[in-house]
């Protein structure tokens, strides 16, 4: 089945966040595993890799199905805060939170990418294995084998018919009298954690997270069904506009206010912001909205006038469209790179000059200062 525009950009968008964190894992995995010169890795690093941290994510995931709202995706939201993708992944991604779908998608793409960091991890753990005569020995001051060995036992209770791959407590004592230079020399024994190692991995992170993309997928793809039928078509990146639109000519002067708000619809760091309103006098309050904030209901609730900044070079979508039509004040469109002001390209200008024509209560207003 071919797909829509939007679809192909979201598909490239995923996977190549899931790329990046492969790698991320088969880096992360090859760092720790690399050897001294006889042969020999710290197992501690490779419990807290392989054990402790899929554990932890499981116990993320499942209280983030089984609590209400939706649980937050730190490391997702992180990686699509970049500022290095291309300019239709954000629109996208803003199509996507105006359809009610972002969150869909973000659950989606955060089980995607904790199984390709495994998945990262696994690979590279087994390409060493393969072309290489490992022993794990571990090194602690305040850690024995008694503090050790329960805990390993518990995390390898789900795998009790594989016995090959349960701990033992005489090999945990000896891979740490190893680092003493122990009377036992018999490698192929210390590297025989693989098979608790791997099995760790398949149990905490492979499978369930394997489980949970076919359940997000299922979900995600329900919220695509819904959007459409609610619209009866899908809803199109950009607000519908007249052909032809006569443009009146802009007015110059600065807006005075006594008193109104800042929504913030950019990305903008607080020295910039500080920059962009200091010719104004200070705002009662200053809303983050639009894809990079969450403040949006609380804009739309103050009446005061808003002056609201955007992204002269992001075309005006139809949630901003939406958000206007409930309050009135002054659009702002704000071109940077970097810490430096640059002027606004003309095509950008009559963009959003239009768009905001074709809405009563605003007017548009380029601060020539910044430009």
């Amino acid at each position: 089945m071919k797909l829509s525009v939007e679809q192909s950009v979201i598909s490239h968008y995923s996977k190549s966040l899931c790329t990046l964190v492969f790698l991320l894992g088969a880096v992360s995995c090859g760092a720790i595993i690399s050897a001294d010169e006889l042969g020999r890795v710290n197992l501690v690093h490779y419990l807290l890799l392989f054990c402790l941290l899929p554990l932890i994510g499981l116990l993320f995931m499942v209280f983030g199905l089984f609590s209400r709202g939706a649980s937050p995706h730190y490391i997702t939201n992180g990686l699509i805060a970049v500022p290095l993708w291309p300019k239709s992944w954000r629109i996208a991604l803003q199509t996507l939170k105006r359809e009610g779908r972002l969150v869909s998608w973000l659950a989606l793409v955060s089980h995607r990418i904790a199984l390709s960091f495994s998945l990262g991890s696994v690979i590279a753990l087994l390409f060493v294995l393969l072309f290489s005569d490992v022993a794990f020995v571990w090194r602690s001051t305040l850690l024995s084998a008694d503090h050790i060995y329960p805990l390993l036992k518990t995390l390898a209770w789900p795998w009790q018919f594989y016995e090959q791959a349960q701990p033992s407590k005489a090999l945990l004592i000896a891979s740490q009298e190893l680092r003493y230079g122990g009377s036992s020399n018999n490698a192929v024994d210390f590297g025989n954690w693989w098979r608790f190692l791997l099995m760790a991995q398949l149990t905490y992170a492979l499978i369930p997270r394997m489980i949970a993309c076919l359940w997000a997928n299922v979900v995600f793809g329900a919220t695509e069904t819904d959007a459409v039928k609610s619209t009866g078509e899908r809803i199109p990146l950009v607000n519908r506009m007249p052909v032809k639109v006569e443009l009146v000519p802009l007015d110059s002067a600065r807006p005075q206010f006594k008193e109104y708000n800042v929504v913030c619809w950019l990305s903008l760091t607080d020295e910039m912001l500080a920059r962009a309103i200091a010719p104004f006098e200070p705002p009662t309050a200053i809303y983050q909205a639009g894809f990079h904030g969450h403040d949006e209901e609380k804009a739309l609730g103050d009446p005061l006038p808003q002056l609201v900044l955007v992204a002269a070079w992001e075309p005006p979508l139809g949630e901003l469209s939406d958000f206007l039509t409930a309050g009135t004040g002054v659009i702002m469109p704000l071109e940077f790179n970097g810490n430096n002001w640059r002027p606004i390209a003309s095509h950008h200008l009559d963009e959003w000059h239009r768009f905001t024509q074709s809405h009563s209560g605003w007017r548009l207003f380029i601060d020539e200062e910044l430009t």
